[in-house]
């Protein structure tokens, strides 16, 4: 049986996550390249999955005005600081929710996009995280995962041994291993490209897969 998920880091690290700074040369660009893929894009549900501090969310709100929005998130530290921040941008408020990827609280094809920043190489059980992306998605939903990459399994099992030594496994598939997965979910992949950003930050890779 796989690990099940820890949010002590998340709610330790809620309290920075913040910062201007790290948003604007870590998170800002990914966000940026998931909102570009959603133009044109009418979901009545959308599922901000490891929303964090709210930060997408917030983003998700002005895209999808007449959609209903939904935050999930394990750590009740960052839930805290998201209900916090999503309560001052004033108009309709979305829904806050605790949840586990590998068993998320929403009934069968209720949810039309999936957006997933920055948590999916935290998942203890990516494989059942998949799988559970692919029940709550309508037919025809899409699912958009920004994910720490490799691009060896080798790399990918050296990632995991040094982090594990940390207390805490980050699980960065190469870009091939994460299309496999989503398409042994039942998923088509319809995009994968890495996400630039500054610094000496790994660039993740962003796949969009639909139902």
């Amino acid at each position: 049986m796989a690990p099940r998920s820890d949010p002590t880091l998340f709610d330790r690290w809620s309290v920075g996550y913040d910062r201007p700074g790290l948003q604007r040369l870590a998170y800002r660009p990914v966000h940026d390249a998931v909102m570009a893929r959603l133009e044109r894009m009418a979901p009545a549900v959308v599922l901000d999955l490891g929303c964090g501090t709210g930060q997408l969310t917030r983003r998700l709100c002005g895209e999808f005005v007449d959609a209903t929005i939904v935050g999930a998130d394990l750590s009740e530290g960052m839930l805290a600081e998201a209900a916090s921040r999503l309560a001052r941008i004033g108009g309709a408020t979305p829904s806050l929710v605790r949840a586990d990827a590998d068993d998320l609280p929403f009934t069968d094809s209720s949810v039309d996009l999936v957006v997933c920043t920055e948590s999916f190489h935290w998942y203890p059980d990516q494989a059942r995280a998949a799988d559970e992306l692919a029940r709550v998605l309508a037919p025809g939903g899409r699912v958009l995962i920004a994910s720490i990459a490799t691009y060896t399994g080798p790399g990918d099992r050296l990632l995991r041994s040094a982090t594990a030594a940390g207390g805490r496994t980050v699980r960065a598939l190469p870009p091939s291993r994460m299309r496999r997965l989503l398409v042994g979910a039942g998923f088509d992949v319809v995009h994968q490209g890495r996400v630039p950003r500054l610094g000496l930050l790994p660039w993740p890779v962003l796949t969009e897969a639909q139902r």
